[in-house]
């Protein structure tokens, strides 16, 4: 979302992009007869609402349609404009949240379980918090009703966390959908971290130790499932460089972009892997310190044993900034993200074109071309990159 809105910032188009979106976005809030109400999922490009078979409700979408108008109000604000009318538009899509997010019989992102999804419980929370921040000053009854919709989805998020298994789940209490998916391990989590956390260091953010320990899982996990990984380097202008692991959505994943075969490493969830690194160093440089939990520890000493990146063990737990080792931690970190961006541009067509995945066995791009996903996720790793340069400086 930051992404685009910097894009079209750039290119002067914030005003009619956002006046395009917020009218969809009421033609659907108005709209007669959807059989999932604010949820409903997908729209043929005419606006009505597809027919055909498709996993509903979806009930992430209303909670980052809302983000999005938040964010507008935003810069609305800052910009000295009107922004008071665009109340009434978030607040349809918050009072849907704030009735249902609790029900366990929506779809997740991936379109495929039924259940308590830990993605859209913090895609919803992350809304809601932000509508109280707005509405305490102009709706303080509403803004006290979405707090304590907030208190419950807090109540529900301890569960997702797995002591035995070592990781979050993605889903819990599932009521229907595909049965494969028994690890329950799945990349939407850091996604989730990546897109909806409220503090980095929180439970499920991206600093806590249960979310280093998923990350872990996951690359653990995709190392040895996927051929393209036996490469380890590609030439970067000239320049031989070493890659990181490739990711795909989870271990047991069928979906292979056409059809049903069985899954690919997937461009986006490798550019998020790159973000994640780079977001956790500039949550240390914002906080001036970092704590080495052991979750962390064993993330960088299994990235420096598939990579052969040179680092130094980290003999503190914690470390003040500005000091040697801090500064190492933050390059290394640095360092370690590269290595997925550097494999998102192996497999990168040389004019820049993208893919939702890549063939397993030789790289090349498969399923949807010009995925605005792969793209953004790409851009958003770069610019959590651009704040460590600034800092190492």
């Amino acid at each position: 979302m930051s992404e685009v809105f910097k894009w079209i910032n750039i290119t002067n188009g914030v005003k009619s992009v956002m006046e395009d979106y917020i009218e969809f976005t009421e033609h659907v809030q108005k709209m007669d007869g959807l059989q999932y109400g604010l949820g409903e999922a997908k729209f043929n490009m005419d606006g009505t609402p597809f027919k055909g078979s498709w996993c509903n409700a979806q009930t992430d979408g209303p909670a980052i349609r809302a983000r999005v108008i938040l964010k507008y109000i935003t810069y609305l604000q800052e910009q000295n404009k009107d922004w008071e009318w665009l109340v009434k538009i978030v607040k349809r899509d918050l009072d849907y949240v704030a009735d249902l997010y609790g029900q366990n019989k929506h779809c997740d992102i991936w379109e495929e379980a039924r259940g308590l999804h830990l993605y859209t419980l913090l895609a919803q929370k992350r809304a809601l918090l932000e509508g109280v921040s707005l509405l305490q000053k102009v709706d303080n009854k509403t803004a006290n009703r979405y707090n304590r919709a907030v208190k419950g989805i807090e109540k529900l998020l301890p569960q997702f966390w797995d002591d035995k298994r070592g990781h979050l789940l993605t889903t819990v209490d599932k009521s229907g959908g595909i049965k494969s998916k028994q690890s329950n391990l799945d990349a939407q989590t850091m996604l989730a971290a990546l897109h909806h956390g409220i503090d980095g260091n929180d439970e499920f953010g991206v600093g806590s130790k249960w979310m280093t320990a998923t990350v872990l899982q996951l690359l653990r996990v995709f190392s040895p499932l996927y051929p393209i990984n036996e490469v380890a380097s590609t030439e970067i202008d000239g320049e031989n460089v070493p890659v990181g692991v490739a990711i795909g959505r989870y271990p047991e994943d069928v979906y292979d972009g056409v059809g049903v075969s069985s899954g690919n490493p997937w461009s986006l969830l490798t550019s998020g892997l790159a973000e994640y690194h780079y977001r956790l160093a500039t949550l240390f440089i914002r906080a001036n310190s970092a704590v080495v939990s052991e979750e962390l520890s064993q993330l960088l000493a299994w990235t420096r044993n598939i990579s052969g990146l040179e680092v130094k063990n980290f003999s503190s737990k914690i470390m003040m900034g500005g000091s040697t080792e801090f500064r190492g931690l933050i390059r290394y970190l640095m360092e370690a993200g590269d290595l997925y961006m550097a494999r998102v541009s192996r497999h990168t067509a040389g004019d820049h074109t993208m893919f939702e995945q890549w063939y397993k066995y030789d790289g090349f791009g498969h399923g949807a071309i010009h995925l605005t996903w792969s793209y953004v996720a790409h851009l958003a790793a770069s610019r959590a990159r651009s704040e460590i340069i600034d800092y190492l400086r």
